[in-house]
Parts: structure tokens; C-alpha cells; sequence
């Protein structure tokens, strides 16, 4: 890897967070559009994958809260000289809403959940009661919960689409810079 690229690279700390906050995302998207097409009847079925959906949440809060630390104490490499001001403006508007909604998404969803009559299980474990059932709220928490999930798939995708445009179209080395393997993206 040459001395140029090592410096356009994200740390090993930032590429690891990235893909594993990257593939819980992914992986909680696909459960919960899944899981609430489920029937409510055999009720068992249904909670275990919402109290999994649940628990991939809480951690992801978790993963999201270091990847914040990491981010305000480690600044991003600058991106290539290449690209154009409209590209990094824009750029940089998706990763701001992205981590805005790295972090409501989540929340959103555990304070829906918190207001629920239904317990928190953490990968079945019963977490305390932090507030009585309201149903108001938990439907208020609930709904922007999937309001703002909706509007995460569309940045995701943009994300993702962005990233291979780059890497396909471009061939600008973008992609390298968060590749897992310097080597791979080329």
C-alpha cells in the first residue's frame, strides 16, 4: 500500500465498526420488514424474532455509541482531491443523516418498546420496566420508528449505490478506503 493511499485510509477501528454497524443494519432491516408480516397467531413465533430484533437493536446502540467516540476523536481521511465539490458536499450530508439516524432509529424503536406492555427481553433476558404502559407513546415512539426506518433504507441504498459507483464506474479508490482488505477494492 503506498504511502498516499495508507494516508486516505480510514483506521482499523473505523473499517471494523463500519462493516459490523453496516451488517446489523442490513440484518435488523431485513428482520423487521420480515417479522412484522409474521401472524400474531401462534403468538410465541412472532415476540421471539421482534425480542431478537429487539436485542440486535440494544447492541447496535452500543456499537454506534464507540463508532460516535471513535469518530469525534479520530478525524476521517480527506477524501481525494478528484472528487468534485458537489460529491463531497453531498457526501458528507448522507454520512451526517446516516449517523442522525444511526442513532433515532434505535431509540426510537427502545422507547416504543420501553412504553410497550410487553417486556425488553435481551436475548431473553428480561430487562428492568423503565416506565409504565402508555399506549400513546408507545405508538408515538413506535410509528417514527418506522417513519424514520423508511427513510434509512433510502440512505442506505444511496449509500451502497454510491459506494459501488465509485468502485465500478469511477475507479477512484473511494471504496478502498473502507475496504476491510486495502488490497481487494483495487
Amino acid at each position: 500500500m503506498t504511502d498516499s493511499l495508507r494516508n486516505h485510509r480510514y483506521t482499523t477501528v473505523a473499517i471494523i465498526l463500519h462493516w459490523l454497524i453496516g451488517l446489523c443494519i442490513i440484518a435488523e432491516l431485513a428482520l423487521g420488514l420480515w417479522m412484522v408480516e409474521l401472524p400474531k397467531s401462534p403468538p410465541g413465533i412472532r415476540a421471539e424474532y421482534f425480542n431478537l430484533h429487539k436485542s440486535i437493536g440494544l447492541v447496535l446502540i452500543a456499537l454506534i455509541a464507540i463508532r460516535i467516540y471513535w469518530r469525534a476523536t479520530h478525524r476521517p481521511p480527506e477524501l481525494p482531491a478528484s472528487i468534485v465539490a458537489w460529491q463531497v458536499k453531498l457526501s458528507k450530508a448522507v454520512h451526517h443523516l446516516l449517523y442522525v439516524l444511526m442513532v433515532l432509529v434505535p431509540v426510537t424503536g427502545v422507547l416504543g418498546s420501553i412504553y410497550s406492555k410487553y417486556p425488553i427481553k435481551f436475548f431473553g433476558t428480561p430487562l428492568p420496566r423503565m416506565a409504565e404502559p402508555d399506549a400513546v407513546l408507545k405508538e408515538l415512539f413506535s410509528d417514527t420508528h418506522v417513519f424514520l426506518t423508511k427513510i434509512m433504507i433510502a440512505i442506505v441504498v444511496l449509500h451502497i449505490v454510491a459506494a459501488l459507483k465509485h468502485r465500478f464506474i469511477d475507479k477512484d479508490g473511494i471504496l478502498q478506503r473502507m475496504s476491510p482488505c486495502s488490497k481487494c477494492s483495487k
